[in-house]
């Protein structure tokens, strides 16, 4: 959005109100050209449509020129609702930009360019991807594809091991009660989060790791996000260790669900100070997955549900200790 804006004032446009958002206006001969920069998060035409007439309406009073409108709303990605479809429908002033790639869509029915806005904001766009070497990077993450690589390379080597020579390499690496209290081996509260029981088990947390990590990464960086996640995931696996003693026993425990719900906690509460949202993930879809995933948990056997309760715990106490920093991290990258 901040090169769009820039590109605007460029050219002229100026912020029509100090106390309105992102409404930018320019005259030019006998004609004043209006652009209007929003979110598309629950947004509809009627209301859009609303905005528009009022801002005209407003103009109208002080000016007998001609009045053009342009929105430009900012969407997460690609993918649009139908509620966006309806809007692109119904209205004729309607540019969309993707913040993911970066990208304008201009659609048939829609005019093709607006004071000579077009050509401007495509090459300014252009020149934005050209200093991004590699987009995959920021949607994928740089760390985040490492963990999940860590965790592959783990499970097909144990299994490898084990077909071969009998040998059980997650019995060394996951928690065992015994073996970390009476034979001091705490290395496992840390190997036991690259630890996985079965491919269903394995693909399931790789999908939330992908979906949740590289967001998080996005916003706390290469090197807060690692120790955040490790941090987490040992912790739930000490939660784990002491459930056993309190009552739940087991042999065997591991897997990155304690890391992972970790994550869940420290987003859910970068969401509650983000007006309910981080980027194109919303708290209460959030909340819906814990809620799930624990309820799951309480009714399957073998899953070990101390682990994500006390990862989430801890990341959302975590991330009630971060808030001076990624509070603000999160309203420059986001909002």
């Amino acid at each position: 959005m901040l090169q769009i804006v820039n590109k605007l004032k460029e050219k002229g446009y100026v912020k029509l109100n100090p106390d309105t958002n992102n409404v930018y206006g320019r005259a030019e001969g006998g004609t004043i050209y209006v652009v209007v920069i929003g979110s598309g998060h629950n947004l509809d035409a009627d209301d859009l449509k609303r905005f528009n007439n009022k801002i005209i309406s407003d103009i109208s009073q002080d000016t007998d020129k001609d009045i053009r409108l342009l929105n430009i709303l900012l969407m997460p990605d690609g993918v649009f609702d139908d509620r966006i479809n309806h809007m692109i429908e119904v209205m004729d002033n309607l540019w969309l930009f993707t913040e993911d790639y970066g990208k304008f869509y201009v659609f048939e029915n829609q005019i093709g360019d607006f004071d000579g806005l077009a050509d401007i904001l495509d090459h300014e766009i252009k020149i934005e991807k050209k200093k991004d070497s590699n987009r995959l990077l920021r949607i994928f993450g740089v760390v985040t594809p490492i963990l999940l690589a860590i965790n592959v390379i783990i499970f097909f080597l144990d299994s490898i091991l084990t077909r071969k020579y009998n040998f059980r390499l997650n019995y060394y690496l996951a928690i065992n009660p015994s073996a970390v209290i009476e034979g001091h081996q705490y290395y496992r509260l840390f190997t036991a989060m690259f630890v996985h029981f079965g491919i269903e088990h394995l693909v399931s947390n790789m999908i939330i790791l992908e979906a949740l990590g590289a967001r998080v990464e996005h916003l706390l960086g290469k090197v807060i996000y690692p120790i955040c996640y490790i941090v987490t995931g040992m912790v739930a696996s000490i939660g784990s260790l002491a459930a056993c003693y309190l009552g739940h026993p087991y042999d065997y425990a591991g897997g990155a669900s304690g890391a992972l719900f970790g994550l869940m906690g420290l987003l859910i509460v970068m969401a509650s100070f983000n007006k309910g949202r981080v980027g194109d993930i919303s708290l209460r879809n959030l909340l819906m997955l814990c809620f799930l995933t624990i309820a799951n948990g309480y009714v399957s056997d073998g899953i070990d549900n101390a682990a994500h309760i006390v990862g989430l715990v801890f990341g959302i106490v975590l991330g009630l200790l971060m808030t001076p920093y990624y509070q603000k991290v999160v309203k420059k990258r986001f909002l």
